[in-house]
């Protein structure tokens, strides 16, 4: 296994970015609806471009730029979820707007990234997660409203499986919800269960179990193209 000074691989970070580009290929040739398919292959390109993100940064772990790029490129993962809903579920105007200002949130997001010097104050690199350490209550801002988006993915998901009448679109909700679910349960417990040996942070953890997510994903590429 090709290991770096610090003990971290990059091998689990290229082969599931190789897969979710693969797959976002994919979606952008498929046939089916480019309202559907366009939104889901940016979500694949967003997780892709974190794991080469986060490989970057743990081989140059001095330069805080690349974790900052790692931070910016995640944060649009809840308003893109989002809008995927809006097209399966055709909600009112008002949801919409919501969403809407779901991507003006992200947006300011990346301007804290960028803008505070202390957003974040190192890299720790072990086996194949990254832990990032945090300088500022602002993290806690990005955090929270992270997995606030994340969180309302699921719940609106759940909401809309059961008001839906057409198979498909619950198909595609389906698997929205529960690869968001799965991805993010798995990095909760992971980071309790390891906290007694490592402090990986919850972007890395849930980037890597986003694979998860990405294979759901794929199924509803089949789906669309299949409709």
């Amino acid at each position: 296994m090709l290991l770096l000074d610090n003990g971290y691989s990059p091998l689990l970070s290229l082969a599931t970015a190789a897969y979710e580009i693969a797959l976002a290929a994919r979606a952008l040739r498929s046939p089916g609806r480019p309202a559907v398919r366009r939104p889901i292959a940016a979500l694949l390109l967003l997780l892709a471009g974190y794991q080469l993100l986060e490989a970057v940064a743990c081989g140059r772990t001095a330069e805080a730029i690349w974790v900052r790029l790692a931070y910016a490129d995640v944060v649009w993962l809840p308003p893109l979820s989002l809008w995927l809903l809006v097209r399966y579920t055709r909600p009112a105007p008002w949801a919409r707007r919501l969403v809407l200002g779901s991507f003006g949130a992200a947006a300011g997001l990346v301007v804290l990234v960028f803008a505070l010097p202390d957003f974040v104050t190192g890299t720790v690199c072990q086996a194949v997660v990254a832990t990032y350490g945090r300088g500022t209550p602002w993290f806690h801002l990005y955090g929270g409203l992270y997995e606030l988006g994340l969180f309302t993915t699921v719940f609106w998901g759940i909401a809309a499986l059961a008001r839906l009448g057409d198979p498909t679109a619950r198909a595609h909700v389906a698997d929205l919800v529960a690869g968001t679910a799965a991805f993010m349960l798995l990095a909760f417990l992971t980071q309790v269960v390891a906290s007694r040996w490592i402090d990986p942070s919850l972007p890395s953890l849930m980037c890597h179990y986003a694979l998860v997510l990405a294979v759901l994903l794929g199924r509803t590429i089949r789906r669309e193209a299949a409709r």
